[in-house]
């Protein structure tokens, strides 16, 4: 990444951190969701000792390169011997076809007039971070079946630039609170959410209930069957979800931004998060790999990058 880069965004958000009220993520409406049953963790895993019924497949749709600090906080002692340098990451989508519900994107991959809806900060972003694209969810559409749905991790552009080249008509889902996380870089970054999300209907929101087992914040069972869940891990972003796919070759689990790096999952490095979310985020990270060594047959897809031993997936 271009040293410039930081250090021009780093003036700028400090110009509107005195000036400028905090925005939120994005002003795009949004509903209850109309998927979904709330659940405990106990039921999710007792779900991994029945057959899986659908299919899981994770597509991979750009690469690009970022600075370290990107993905652990260099300030924090912990990190104190991590040398500085780059990381290379991968834009996921991943697809679930269910044999009654049909198919479902976690995450929507890229588009390639994302640009063309940006402002000029995040234009310069995206440049700098050397974005190269394998495939475009448009060149990807044009041999698939189009999702019926999509459920997002979270609304950080590069998990959900896809959107554009999707139908317009196809129902969004998020975490709670995501849509309406408020803060100042919002405005710096000129909402790239509502730029992609411009022409869709309102955002459903999932509807957790506190885990009765007290293992993660609130768990969705999102088909009624045991399929799909639906975690809730804040932290990286107020409405961060994670997914656990019961597939038909093992459960997948997809842990979204609440850990994007190796150095995040096997050394547990912290995220550089607002101070105010730091706790959540290294609780909902822990959570994650607590359920991961309880139950090692979960294969875990991390937010932007493959687990030690696990084929890059294209």
């Amino acid at each position: 990444m271009s040293r410039q880069f930081p250090s021009l965004l780093a003036g700028l958000a400090f110009a509107l951190a005195v000036s400028a009220c905090a925005t939120p993520t994005t002003r795009h409406p949004v509903t209850a969701a109309d998927l979904g049953i709330p659940a405990a963790t106990s039921d999710m895993e007792a779900s991994l000792a029945r057959p899986g019924v659908v299919t899981f497949q994770r597509v991979a749709f750009a690469r690009w390169t970022g600075g370290r600090g990107a993905f652990i906080d260099l300030d924090d002692p912990r990190t104190a011997g991590v040398p500085k340098g780059d990381e290379e990451a991968t834009i996921y989508a991943y697809v679930i076809d269910h044999p009654r519900f049909g198919r479902v994107l976690i995450d929507a991959g890229v588009s390639a007039t994302l640009e063309d809806r940006l402002n000029w900060v995040m234009r310069r972003g995206v440049r700098d971070l050397n974005v190269r694209i394998d495939r475009t969810m448009g060149q990807w559409l044009a041999n698939e079946t189009a999702p019926g749905a999509v459920f997002l991790t979270h609304l950080h552009f590069d998990h959900i630039s896809g959107l554009i080249d999707l139908p317009l008509a196809t129902p969004v889902y998020l975490g709670p609170g995501e849509a309406q996380e408020r803060s100042r870089i919002n405005l710096l970054l000129g909402s790239p959410a509502d730029a992609i999300l411009e022409g869709y209907g309102p955002l459903h929101e999932w509807a957790f209930q506190p885990d009765p087992d007290d293992a993660f914040d609130g768990i969705v069972d999102v088909f009624g069957d045991g399929s799909v869940w639906v975690i809730s891990v804040p932290g990286h972003s107020t409405g961060s979800t994670a997914y656990l796919v019961n597939a038909v070759d093992g459960p997948k689990l997809v842990v979204g931004d609440a850990v994007s790096t190796r150095l995040g999952w096997e050394a547990g490095m912290p995220q550089p998060v607002p101070l105010a979310a730091r706790a959540a985020a290294e609780r909902s990270a822990d959570r994650l790999r607590r359920f991961s060594v309880t139950h090692p047959a979960v294969e875990v897809f991390l937010g932007h990058q493959s687990r030690t031993g696990q084929v890059e997936g294209r």
